[in-house]
């Protein structure tokens, strides 16, 4: 735009000159001096600014004062120039046409990247001129009018396709700027980003980008590579690998990509992801490839896959792992296996006793030993849970299962030097299944090699018992009584809570009465409570039954005319849960019996079960002002431990002692010790089982203070259930002797 105002000043003094004599003063020296002080101080202006970089809005700005600035030259210098029509000859006249053509041209080519204002100075300066001439009635300047006419509608044609490409121009290095500019962005976030970057040429393989956290990285692992890491740049990609021609296959078709590999190098993991970076017309560019160290991760999975399928106490197989190999060896066919499922004998005790460091140091070589034994290839070895192991191994026949057994036992059994305990001891059970006989699939199989553990437990523990299938049906017959249990304790039928009482030995005064449930089926008649009450404990329903013969003997204990305690027994399974103090109180509120009338007893084994939470619920009933009593004293494993741990309110020695005291010496010693440590700690001492008068003098001698047994009385049931108790009785006898 600056040429256009010399074009101007010195078209616009050569007319001034041309007119100088024929024109006033003013017109050919005044206006002219004007446009010129006008023309330089537009070009002063542009000077200043034409190293600036103007925003956006600037330009705008400045563009808008140009349009307006292109109006007030054209109609200036056009006004000017139709002043000085009128002076001089043809010749002089002429040269106003000519002036008039030619600057206009001159402007417009030198407006042409302004197309508005070009647009507006054409109007504005052609429009006056054509239509000036046009109405002179000269054909000469009636031809140039037609003539400028053509012209102008040529050169406006002419004006936008220029104006066109230069946008197209315009437009074209803007994008590319942009472009640039993100480009650039882009590199200085891949620089920073915290992931390694690098990129690869496809045609040479050779690294033509890495990032700074590429370079971080190789400065970790130069030692296991030929080269340093600020020579990555330029280097070929094989370097990371010995037989590069796989990668470079890979690498060499998009159609490969995105592609995830990991390579070891020495020591070191690298994790490889690689993707196709592609032009805007589709064009491959070449790979990107992002990378880490993952030595660590590796290392992090294979220990969670090791302690998904191995057990991370004792390195053996876990349940998961020992069932999927079962299945497989299972499937193949014309292999039989055999599966022994063993179960430590005293384990808890020591557990609980000891401390789990000990449990877990026991569980480890008792690990070792099961190693030691079973060191065939061909066996596994699985630690399912707890205590419990499984052996899988070839089957030889049931003689040579039973023989591994044996072994087994024999290895688990023998003492234990601990490097916390002097000596431990403990046994083993061991159930046995074989295939095909005992099943064909893994689930059958382990469950009935669990039957067999059952059963071998049953019998005494330290023993095997290989799968029969009287077993299966025992525990079929289980899982019937435990559905007519629940029908009972749902129905509230056939359930009813008998007392026996217990005497002073020295008053024969009537203490208090233990309440002992007792179930009749309508078709199975009387259940024995040795039989429906281990069901009971064995699957959940011991709380439901419970509750039943707590809530039964608080209101019937309300109704006795002595006013005597009635004492309920507490499973080893309710204790330890904190759920019986509530279970008690609420026993109590309902029936309104004072809590100085209840008793509860517990067995020892109910404290082997988790010592410390059964003790805080004995604390917890002692202050509600309920009585404890241990029962079944001396059949235990620790129980003076036991004494020490809570202040019982009463001790009942057990029956075995009390029946064998008159020919046993020994049973005669436990029982005076007993009534010997009630006396000292001020504790009631019961004999159960007294049965004939020798035996209660017997126990009077030792020092009891109190018996029960049939020979004070039976259990009888409550006088609201006597008459009901008495027709099933009678109806027994009568389906009997029809």
């Amino acid at each position: 735009m600056p040429m256009m105002y010399p074009i101007l000043l010195t078209s616009t003094w050569a007319l001034a000159a041309t007119h100088l004599h024929d024109a006033p003063l003013w017109m050919t020296v005044g206006i002219p001096l004007l446009f010129t002080l006008v023309a330089v101080t537009r070009v002063v202006y542009w000077w200043k600014l034409r190293d600036v970089d103007p925003s956006p809005q600037e330009a705008h700005r400045a563009l808008l004062r140009t349009n307006r600035l292109a109006i007030v030259i054209a109609v200036a210098f056009t006004g000017w120039s139709l002043l000085l029509f009128p002076y001089g000859d043809a010749y002089s006249r002429s040269h106003v046409a000519f002036y008039m053509a030619i600057t206009v041209i001159a402007c417009i080519f030198c407006l042409m990247h302004l197309r508005s204002a070009a647009l507006m100075v054409t109007v504005i300066v052609n429009g006056a001129f054509i239509a000036f001439f046009a109405s002179t009635g000269e054909p000469t300047f009636i031809a140039i009018a037609i003539n400028i006419a053509l012209v102008s509608i040529a050169m406006l044609a002419i004006l936008s396709i220029n104006y066109r490409d230069f946008a197209r121009m315009v437009n074209a290095r803007t994008e590319a700027r942009r472009k640039e500019e993100a480009q650039a962005r882009l590199l200085h976030m891949i620089d920073d980003m915290p992931v390694a970057v690098m990129t690869v040429e496809p045609e040479t393989f050779r690294i033509n980008y890495a990032n700074e956290t590429s370079k971080t990285l190789m400065r970790s692992i130069e030692h296991l590579l030929p080269i340093k890491a600020d020579e990555l740049v330029g280097t070929c990609i094989d370097v990371f690998h010995k037989h590069p021609e796989h990668q470079r296959r890979l690498l060499s078709d998009p159609a490969n990509l995105p592609h995830n590999a990991r390579i070891t190098l020495g020591s070191e993991v690298i994790e490889l992801k690689v993707s196709a970076v592609m032009g805007a017309d589709g064009s491959y560019l070449g790979p990107m490839l992002s990378w880490a160290i993952v030595t660590k991760e590796v290392e992090i999975q294979a220990r969670i896959r090791q302690l998904a399928h191995y057990d991370a106490l004792t390195g053996l197989a876990n349940r998961i792992t020992f069932r999927e190999r079962l299945e497989e060896r299972i499937a193949i066919p014309g292999n039989p296996v055999e599966v022994l499922f063993i179960d430590l004998d005293g384990f808890k005790l020591v557990n609980d006793s000891k401390g789990h460091r000990v449990g877990d140091e026991l569980l480890r070589k008792v690990a070792q030993r099961l190693c030691e034994v079973c060191d065939d290839d061909e066996m596994m070895i699985g630690r399912l849970g707890g205590d419990e192991f499984a052996v899988l191994a070839p089957c030889d026949g049931a003689a040579a299962a039973e023989q591994l057994a044996a072994r087994i036992i024999k290895a688990i059994s023998a003492p234990y030097a601990l490097e916390h305990v002097h000596q431990v001891q403990i046994g083993a059970s061991v159930g046995i299944a074989l295939t095909p006989m005992h099943g064909v699939s893994g689930e059958a199989l382990l469950a009935r090699a669990d039957m067999a553990l059952y059963a071998a437990k049953a019998a005494g523990k330290g023993t095997y018992r290989l799968f029969s299938e009287e077993m299966e049906a025992r525990v079929q017959e289980r899982v019937r009584l435990e559905a007519r249990l629940h029908a009972a304790l749902q129905a509230n039928e056939g359930l009813f809570v008998f007392y026996q009482p217990i005497v002073d030995v020295q008053t024969n005064r009537i203490t208090a009465r233990e309440a002992l449930v007792r179930w009749h089926h309508p078709e199975h008649g009387w259940i024995s409570p040795r039989e429906f009450i281990p069901v009971a404990e064995q699957s959940g329903l011991i709380d439901l039954l419970g509750e039943f013969v707590l809530n039964r003997a608080c209101r019937d204990a309300l109704e006795w005319q002595d006013d005597v305690r009635v004492a309920v027994n507490i499973s080893a399974v309710q204790l330890g849960k904190g759920t019986i103090p509530s279970v008690v109180l609420a026993a109590l509120v309902s029936s309104g019996l004072s809590p100085s009338r209840l008793e509860v007893e517990v067995t020892e084994t109910a404290l082997l079960e988790d010592e410390r939470d059964a003790i805080a619920d004995l604390r917890q009933l002692r202050g509600l002002g309920v009585r404890v009593a241990l029962d079944d004293f001396g059949t235990g494993y620790s129980s003076l431990a036991h004494l020490r741990a809570f202040p019982f309110d009463k001790i009942k020695i057990d029956g075995s002692f009390v029946r064998d005291a008159l020919r046993r010496p020994d049973c005669a010693a436990v029982v005076r010790a007993v009534a010997q440590i009630g006396k000292r700690l001020g504790v009631t001492t019961v004999a159960e089982g007294v049965e004939t008068e020798a035996q209660l003098r017997r126990m009077r001698k030792e020092g009891c203070t109190e018996v029960q047994g049939f020979l004070h009385g039976a259990p009888k049931p409550s006088a609201r259930d006597a008459a009901i108790v008495e027709e099933l009785n009678r109806s027994a006898v009568r389906r009997a002797t029809a």
